[in-house]
């Protein structure tokens, strides 16, 4: 069979095509089916790059416009002006951006790093040393090391008489 798109070369491969629920073979040679194969590929790439870029044109603007809290009616776009929440309720909503505020405004982090009442900082890493353990405590039951476990509760215990500020649960 003589290929059909170039009538030269003998046709070696059989194209199928379905339309309108029918199906239609185009017998091409080597040649002719990796120009159309090249043809199509590049026909997809162009279709794909439109896609993105029209993604590329979205403005992030356009996103932090949008967003508005739905009981106070305070956009992000406001809050960002601001640097106000209008309510409780914009901390869930906003809480990503409101997040990524807080590390720009501190330099990348977004815990607090400033300056602790001394007679709040014993409290506060004896607290730090209680979540440590309580987290380690836990650890060990799951994996059933037992005396591990009793060591640690001892080391919560001890840390809870010594008090250091800390008021009782």
């Amino acid at each position: 069979m003589i290929c059909q798109s170039c009538g030269e070369n003998e046709a070696n491969i059989e194209i199928r095509h379905e339309f309108n629920h029918q199906t239609f073979s185009v017998f091409l040679c080597k040649g002719c089916a990796e120009a159309q194969s090249m043809a199509y590929m590049e026909e997809q790439v162009a279709e794909n790059s439109v896609d993105f870029l029209s993604l590329l044109q979205r403005s992030p603007e356009k996103d932090v416009e949008m967003l508005e809290c739905e009981y106070c009616g305070m956009s992000l776009q406001a809050v960002m002006d601001s640097s106000k929440l209008g309510c409780e309720h914009c901390y869930d909503k906003f809480a990503d951006n409101v997040m990524q505020m807080v590390e720009r405004a501190q330099n990348g982090n977004k815990g607090h790093v400033g300056k602790v009442p001394l007679a709040e900082k014993e409290v506060l890493v004896v607290e730090e040393q209680l979540r440590v353990l309580q987290d380690r405590i836990v650890l060990l039951v799951a994996e059933e090391a037992f005396e591990e476990a009793a060591v640690v509760r001892d080391q919560i215990r001890a840390l809870k008489e010594d008090g250091a500020g800390l008021d009782e649960e």
